[in-house]
């Protein structure tokens, strides 16, 4: 075969095997239970489009007779226009918010709207169309995983949601008549006023969020002007300062809307507007509205428009007054009229980008709408080290390590209200959790839904809601194993830690993503076949804070004794953990590659204790350095990986490590591949929206000065370039791939450029992959596909 056949046959066979594995990811998300059905949105990547496509599931909740999984009818596809699709809290009513495109009769222009359809009759009727006006607000915030919401009241008359404030109006120096009274002169380019101050990487176009109540059935609009800070709805001068308000949820008496707080600049505690995404430690509290009185003018016909309008409601209450961080308000269904509200609370905070968190619970008094005085409860406390809470249960070596989760689930308490249930890191697993509101005690809930004879230890597993017959929606996955959904018993908090009984109720099969190859039952990914996993603990004696350096092993099937080439990849953040869940770009590696795949949470991830993560706040570039040749000698120490065939690959504080790991080891490490890396910590900290990680990950908590921003000094900057992989430089000779989003504001793309040029000064063997549209994550589709394939190709060429 001559070399363009061979090349040509290479680019078949990479292409049709990511798009195997690729299509074969279920990504579920809006998962929830009515009427015996569950309803659940999958993600799936269109590579021909460049974007990814939405399909809608409803599945049957009961098996068939015969004992196998009920019978799932054929997915619809969403329409892109489709935002989010809310139920009431009975389940008959489904609102629907739907984003069109209009033109203007003047200029032809295109323009967006945001329309909120109301279905009743079990969701077969629509009822209602509300137009919501651009006057009113901006976007409503679509962002469920952090700001935004959707909450309907209890009734299911009035919906609350977040949504984007309006920006002062302006003119220009040269308009001489605007019909814009009030508007700004010359105002167009000012922070603040034309231009506003946005929350960094993926937050563009967000600013100032607050709240708005509408009414279903009238079809009114009304902002909840009873909140922290200055009015941000009426006349505003500014976006500068203020709150952003996000995750609204009614109390379940009706009279008061509760939901979190950021500081934006009226709190005093942010000057300015750092990066928001991943960054959980900016502060933020809970706080209650109530909004009784607006409830009912927007539920008024408009010839009562004038009566007691002028009626307001009290003023707000901060739940969590004394707490530095505190979210994801939730609260329990009424009982002999008492509810409790719980919410998630780190009171002395923390300046890593992730942390431990802390369970408080507090007495709602239904009459009133308020909670009751005195009653805040710490259920489970923030943990320094595993084990310092809880009994000796062990997930994978480690005993508990604290609560490591962004939210709540929307249902997270039991029917009887007596305990939680939630996911939670342990170590490298997602583990699905109980937890007692009377004592506190957290219970892992063991099963397997492949089989009910023993539990998977190792499988990362979530809870998604419950039944409503107390019954839980969970789903499963595993490395080398997708998604698949299933169903826990109403039984299933009474087994302790012994083997809940589960089923499965959907493993669905592939979606094709691309028209390049077809999907046949020869080739479509099968789930558990072709390569295994492991979870491996370290204990390196370096270090001061002694807990086990875990890791995720992925082998593909292999010869006796065959030592294998191993790519290395640390993750990002570096407060995060990379779990045992499936990641087809992994598991493209592993399966078609034939790399052993090494993650490793070094000291510093999430799910260890609080202890340990915060142990590598001013030892970036050292301890986690450690850490990760640690973890990749012990694979080389059993036989497993060849020592002259080791790489390491890794994205953002990934690729700083890769980068350290090239310089500091260069004898270890023969090739890397780096993605939006941080090279020079002293050159990034006044480009990057989060210049406090600079500070914190090189020179420690405490050091960064969030109420008074000001430029690093010499001496600080002098440190933070020794803590960077361009101090290494002179000693990396491994050849390397350079991946880099142009649109980044986390790690600015000059870092990568940077690192690239002076690599190819040395001569060293290096490639620069440049994604004009992408920010940080390269998470667009084709451009994800795209640095994959050249990553597998880079290490067959500098590893084989």
């Amino acid at each position: 075969m001559s070399g363009a056949s061979k090349s040509l046959a290479q680019d078949q066979s990479d292409g049709e095997f990511y798009h195997s594995i690729v299509s074969a990811a279920v990504d579920l998300n809006n998962v929830f239970v009515r009427r015996g059905i569950i309803s659940a949105t999958r993600s799936v990547r269109d590579i021909d489009n460049n974007s990814r496509r939405q399909f809608l599931y409803n599945i049957p909740l009961t098996p068939q007779s015969n004992g196998l999984p009920p019978f799932i009818p054929p997915p619809i596809e969403l329409q892109k226009k489709i935002k989010a699709r809310i139920p009431s809290p009975t389940g008959s009513k489904i609102a629907v918010l739907v984003e069109e495109s209009i033109s203007s009769s003047v200029g032809g222009k295109e323009s967006k709207r945001h329309v909120f359809e109301i279905w009743t009759n079990n969701g077969h009727m629509l009822a209602n169309r509300i137009v919501l006006s651009s006057e009113t607000h901006g976007p409503v915030c679509t962002d469920f995983a952090w700001f935004g919401g959707i909450s309907w009241s209890p009734d299911e008359s009035a919906l609350v949601y977040t949504a984007e404030v309006n920006k002062p109006k302006t003119a220009s120096f040269f308009t001489t008549l605007t019909t814009d009274e009030g508007a700004i002169t010359g105002g167009q380019y000012t922070l603040g006023v034309g231009k506003s101050e946005d929350w960094g990487e993926k937050y563009g176009t967000t600013a100032l969020l607050t709240l708005f109540c509408l009414n279903v059935e009238t079809g009114k609009v009304g902002a909840i002007e009873n909140v922290p800070g200055p009015p941000m709805t009426k006349d505003i001068s500014s976006t500068e300062g203020g709150y952003v308000l996000g995750q609204p949820v009614f109390s379940p008496c009706g009279q008061a809307v509760v939901y979190t707080g950021w500081d934006a600049g009226a709190g005093g505690e942010m000057p300015r507007r750092l990066g928001a995404i991943y960054c959980f430690q900016r502060p933020c509290k809970i706080y209650s509205s109530p909004v009784v009185e607006l409830l009912g003018q927007l539920g008024k016909s408009n010839s009562d428009d004038e009566e007691d309008s002028t009626k307001k409601d009290a003023s707000f209450e901060s739940v969590t007054p004394n707490d530095r961080l505190a979210r994801s308000p939730r609260f329990s269904k009424p009982d002999g009229g008492k509810s409790k509200l719980a919410y998630l609370c780190n009171t002395k905070g923390f300046d890593t980008h992730g942390g431990c968190m802390a369970l408080h619970v507090s007495e709602w008094n239904m009459s009133k709408g308020q909670v009751v005085d005195g009653s805040t409860k710490v259920v489970v406390d923030v943990v320094h080290l595993p084990g310092d809470l809880g009994d000796e249960t062990k997930v994978e070596g480690i005993k508990f390590p604290g609560l490591f989760l962004n939210q709540l689930p929307k249902d997270c308490f039991t029917p009887d209200g007596k305990c939680i249930v939630t996911t939670s890191e342990w170590g490298s697993v997602n583990k699905v959790l109980s937890i007692s509101l009377d004592d506190g005690k957290v219970t892992p809930i063991n099963f397997d839904l492949l089989s009910n004879d023993s539990y998977n230890d190792k499988a990362s597993q979530q809870f998604m809601g419950f039944t409503e017959d107390g019954g839980a929606i969970v789903t499963q996955s595993e490395a080398n194993r997708p998604t698949i959904l299933g169903h826990l018993q109403p039984s299933f908090l009474e087994y302790d830690q012994r083997i809940a009984p589960s089923q499965i109720l959907a493993d669905l099969p592939p979606i094709s993503s691309t028209s390049f190859s077809s999907l046949t039952p020869e080739s479509c990914f099968k789930p558990g076949v072709g390569y295994s996993y492991q979870t491996i603990n370290t204990e390196p004696k370096h270090g001061e804070v002694k807990v086990p350096v875990a890791s995720v092993l992925l082998l593909p099937e292999r010869a006796e004794n065959e030592k294998l080439p191993l790519i290395v990849v640390p993750h990002g953040g570096p407060h995060t953990c990379m779990s045992t869940s499936f990641f087809p770009s992994y598991g493209y590696l592993c399966k078609h590659g034939q790399y052993a795949i090494l993650h490793v949470n070094f000291r510093g991830s999430t799910g260890f204790g609080q202890a340990a993560l915060e142990s590598l706040a001013g030892n970036a570039g050292s301890l986690d350095v450690l850490d990760v040749v640690a973890a990749t000698r012990a694979v080389i120490d059993a036989g497993i990986a060849d020592p002259d065939r080791v790489g390491i690959c890794g994205g953002s504080h990934g690729g700083f490590l890769a980068g350290h790991c090239i310089g500091q080891h260069p004898d270890l490490f023969k090739a890397a591949a780096m993605r939006n890396p941080c090279t020079n910590i002293a050159s990034m900290v006044t480009a990057t929206d989060i210049p406090d990680w600079c500070y914190v990950e090189s020179l420690g908590s405490g050091r960064y000065n969030f109420a008074d921003f000001g430029a690093p000094s010499k001496e600080e900057m002098d440190v933070m370039w020794d803590k960077s992989p361009i101090a290494h430089l002179a000693n990396a000779k491994a050849p390397t791939l350079m991946a880099l989003g142009m649109k980044d504001r986390r790690v600015p793309p000059s870092q990568g450029i940077e690192y690239y040029h002076a690599l190819r000064a040395k001569n060293v063997p290096t490639k620069l992959l440049v994604y004009e549209d992408c920010d940080h994550a390269i998470d667009l589709v084709v451009s994800e596909a795209d640095f994959w394939i050249n990553t597998k190709r880079w290490f067959d060429e500098h590893l084989r």
